[in-house]
């Protein structure tokens, strides 16, 4: 199942350094909300930590 836009949105702020809490502030959502959208792009890409789900996203050129 592809990423979303919001999850595409989230997981190139996180390639480009930005935590949680920038990120939530940047795209209007609670850091709640940032988590959550952190844990389902893990998931879906079958990874352990953002760290690999950027490393994977770049891999395969969704970012």
């Amino acid at each position: 199942m592809p990423l979303s836009p919001r999850q595409l949105a989230v997981l190139r702020m996180i390639a480009a350094g930005a935590d949680t809490a920038t990120i939530a502030r940047d795209l209007s959502y609670s850091e709640r909300s940032i988590k959550n959208i952190v844990h389902e792009i893990t998931v879906q890409l079958g990874v352990r930590n953002r760290t690999q789900a950027v490393a994977h996203a770049i891999r395969e050129g969704l970012i």
